[in-house]
């Protein structure tokens, strides 16, 4: 951004590429790049076509507006129906994510051949986990949880 000089043209895939809402969109556009004269151009989307701080008349202007506002909105439907589906998932029993490399099994089998005096380098070795992993695991089932 720093580097656009006047004349230069901006190109970016989507608006959400360079800002998180509309009123960010249009701030970026207004203060940041028709001030110093320079285009936009938008490859995609809703919003998709060259926007020039001199050549806009008020009816683009107003075009431009409520086309990043539903862009806006689409962004936020999209968000919404996410955290409706992982709450749904959540709530059958599901939940996301990498599982648990050492699991209660794998956890039993180390406090035995550590309580055998057996180091916790070699157990994780043995095991096939980090040796960090390993101590996390551990220290995880030894606090209290409540």
């Amino acid at each position: 951004m720093d580097a656009l000089k006047p004349g230069d043209t901006l190109v970016i895939y989507k608006p959400d590429r360079i800002a998180r809402s509309m009123k960010e969109l249009l701030v970026l556009l207004e203060d940041e790049l028709h001030a110093r004269k320079v285009n936009l151009e938008i490859l995609t989307g809703i919003c998709a076509g060259m926007h020039k701080p001199n050549g806009q008349t008020i009816a683009d202007k107003m075009l431009f507006t409520v086309a990043a506002m539903a862009a806006e909105m689409e962004r936020d439907l999209i968000h919404e129906r996410t955290m409706d589906g992982l709450a749904a998932a959540n709530a059958q029993g599901r939940y996301g994510g990498r599982p648990p490399s050492v699991d209660e099994d794998t956890l039993a089998i180390a406090r035995a051949r550590q309580a055998r005096g057996e180091s916790v380098t070699s157990i994780a070795r043995h095991l096939g986990v980090g040796r960090s992993t390993l101590y996390r695991a551990l220290a995880d089932a030894d606090t209290p949880t409540g």
